[in-house]
């Protein structure tokens, strides 16, 4: 059993992630969801998982009927791999996300800082479209790439 935390605010996003998660994985995995940083921390501090898939622009708080989530974090999926590695939560992390730039910086430069910075936990990032699936290809080699399915 592979145990999963998607940090993802987009249902329309993860609903098609955790579907493809989940038919890879059949019947062995156990996907937790979650759609802020702040619930995706607090998860992150009491809980163990094997992998992380994480978007890169997630509000502060969770979004609710009485809540707008605060302020978007531009880079919240980096901030969320800073805040493990200060804390030492070492969980392998995929990031995945629609935008190619964040604020004048280009999701390449940032993946490159990423795997320089989190070698140990990093292990890449998948650019999502929702008209083409190559997203999925990337997903699932970097997963075989490494050793988790």
């Amino acid at each position: 059993m592979i145990k999963v935390l998607v940090i993802e605010d987009d249902d329309n996003k993860y609903v098609p992630v955790g579907n493809f998660l989940m038919n890879i994985y059949e019947d062995k995995i156990d996907i937790t969801h979650k759609k802020s940083f702040q619930s995706g921390m607090e998860i992150l501090y009491s809980d163990t998982f094997d992998l992380l898939i994480l978007d890169m622009s997630i509000p502060n708080f969770d979004v609710t009927e009485l809540d707008d989530g605060g302020d978007t974090l531009d880079r919240g999926g980096e901030f969320i791999l800073e805040e493990m590695f200060r804390e030492n939560i070492v969980t392998k992390a995929i990031i995945i996300t629609q935008y190619e730039e964040f604020k004048g910086v280009s999701l390449a430069e940032i993946d490159e800082n990423l795997f320089r910075e989190f070698p140990d936990s990093y292990l890449g990032c998948v650019s999502y479209n929702t008209g083409y699936d190559n997203w999925k290809n990337e997903l699932l080699d970097l997963l075989k790439k490494n050793n988790l399915c």
